[in-house]
């Protein structure tokens, strides 16, 4: 799950110094997207019955503990780089921000939720300003089947297939699958199909509108409840005071770029990688 950002504080330093990235994004957006992605379905679309099954994903996140955090967590700063080809200044270059600030402008955070359904299955998710591009996504890798029927025939590793749900600044579908390339020869290529939902006579409606329009019509169903906002604390706050208390271990990564390396530490295995880009063109392949 990622959100990523071009702009900076844009001049908010007062409350970026006391919040964070993980703070800012993870602990409400991006762990909101994870409850949505990981939840059951609800018995109605009533915003009890949903907000009751998001609780449920929350509740059942592994604890981090502070001994654990930097095998869960990875945080970095942007430096001085350019956007858009036009130079721009580091986090600490910002007016009001503190020459030894150690205010994490990208955090990356990967939980196991332990229930039926995901026991296993790591969860990934990573916010950045400064980034490359501005963008929202969740990717969904699937598993590699548990016998490897080609791999006697196969031509280079064995890909994964996913499904990748765009949510900025595109809102589209697309499946990522491995297909038999025509011909005698038993080789497999990957292809992309794209169920992009959005047509473009359509208008796009600002996330905001949706909501004061909920406000007004009295519909909570996108608003957080107080045990929901509780579960996703719990989450983060070792986190947090574990970096409170270790300032000096802020990974600096150049403004314009996919964001810091060293977050492979995070993967349990070799060929994982953070996906970039919803496209089949091998530009997301590093895995930082």
């Amino acid at each position: 799950i990622t959100h990523s950002e071009t702009i900076g504080i844009e001049g908010r330093a007062d409350y970026y110094e006391g919040a964070g990235a993980l703070r800012d994004m993870i602990q409400s957006h991006l762990l909101q997207l994870l409850a949505l992605v990981a939840m059951e379905p609800p018995v109605t679309m009533s915003a009890e019955h949903l907000r009751d099954e998001k609780v449920k994903v929350l509740q059942a996140i592994r604890p981090i503990t502070q001994n654990s955090v930097n095998a869960h967590a990875f945080r970095g700063q942007y430096g001085n780089g350019s956007i858009d080809g036009k130079a721009v200044p580091g986090y600490l270059e910002e007016p009001g921000v503190a020459a030894d600030s150690s205010t994490e402008t990208y955090a990356a955070l990967k939980v196991f939720i332990d229930n039926w359904r995901w026991a296993g299955v790591p969860f990934y998710l990573r916010t950045g300003k400064r980034m490359a591009d501005a963008s929202s996504a969740i990717c969904i890798r699937f598993k590699n089947p548990p016998q490897d029927l080609l791999r006697h025939t196969r031509q280079g590793p064995q890909r994964p297939n996913w499904i990748m749900l765009g949510i900025q600044p595109h809102d589209c579908m697309k499946m990522e699958m491995q297909v038999k390339v025509p011909g005698l020869d038993l080789h497999t290529r990957s292809i992309s199909l794209d169920a992009t939902y959005h047509k473009g006579t359509e208008s796009n409606v600002d996330a905001y509108e949706g909501l004061l329009l909920d406000v007004m019509l009295g519909d909570q169903s996108l608003f957080l409840r107080i045990d929901e906002v509780e579960a996703a604390w719990r989450v983060v706050d070792p986190i947090l005071k574990v970096w409170a208390m270790e300032r000096g271990f802020v990974t600096s990564y150049p403004a314009g770029s996919a964001g810091p390396r060293g977050t492979y530490r995070l993967f349990d295995r070799d060929d994982q990688f953070w996906r970039n880009s919803l496209n089949l063109d091998g530009s997301d392949l590093q895995p930082y």
